[in-house]
């Protein structure tokens, strides 16, 4: 007689993910319902009766919106925080009867780019279009003494704060804008074609 037994690490794997997947799960559920229910869209009242004026104070409206996040740092905690407070303001006014939008990545924030766009042009002056650094100038060393030094003393644990700097935060391991959009996987090719601050759009 043959006895069947279940896969304990498949049972584990499961346990250990329940919640995730619950989470997961639930997700998806109200993402469909959202859809379903349109609850995210919104259009222009069709009321040619009205002016302008008597049809906002009618039908009044808020929109809002967040760029997206630029290559010129690694995502962090900082954007998630940021997004969710245009989000919960999105929600809260819709709560209130207005027509709300929030189109994200609406728009474009000009000196982000501006600045990361200049950091091209200087590294490809400093290092050539192959941005190849010279043995002598360590790319990280500036930047490692920051990330070594990035532990958590025992004020800081109580109070949720680290000794990482923002630099240290943003840009990683990685100490010229080049090597950030390499990790990302593009070639110097491409990098090279960001000096130009029209092509980050």
């Amino acid at each position: 007689m043959t006895q069947i037994t279940s896969d304990p690490s498949a049972a584990d794997a499961a346990k250990k993910f329940a919640k995730r997947d619950a989470l997961v799960a639930n997700e998806k559920l109200w993402q469909k319902e959202w859809e379903e229910r349109k609850v995210f869209e919104t259009d222009m009242p069709d009321d040619t009766s009205m002016t302008i004026e008597e049809l906002h104070k009618k039908h009044p409206k808020w929109m809002g919106t967040f760029p997206f996040p630029y290559m010129n740092g690694i995502l962090h905690l900082g954007h998630a925080f940021s997004v969710s407070k245009v989000e919960f303001a999105a929600g809260w006014e819709r709560l209130k009867g207005k027509r709300t939008l929030f189109p994200f990545g609406f728009h474009v924030t000009g000196m982000a780019i501006k600045a990361s766009a200049d950091k091209i042009v200087r590294e490809i002056e400093m290092f050539g279009p192959d941005f190849a650094v010279p043995k002598k100038v360590d790319a990280t060393d500036d930047l490692g003494d920051k990330v070594a030094d990035m532990t958590v003393s025992d004020a800081a644990a109580r109070n949720f704060r680290g000794k990482k700097s923002k630099a240290a935060a943003k840009f990683g391991m990685h100490k010229y804008q080049f090597q950030v959009m390499q990790s990302q996987g593009m070639s110097n090719a491409e990098i090279a074609k960001f000096v130009d601050a029209n092509y980050w759009l």
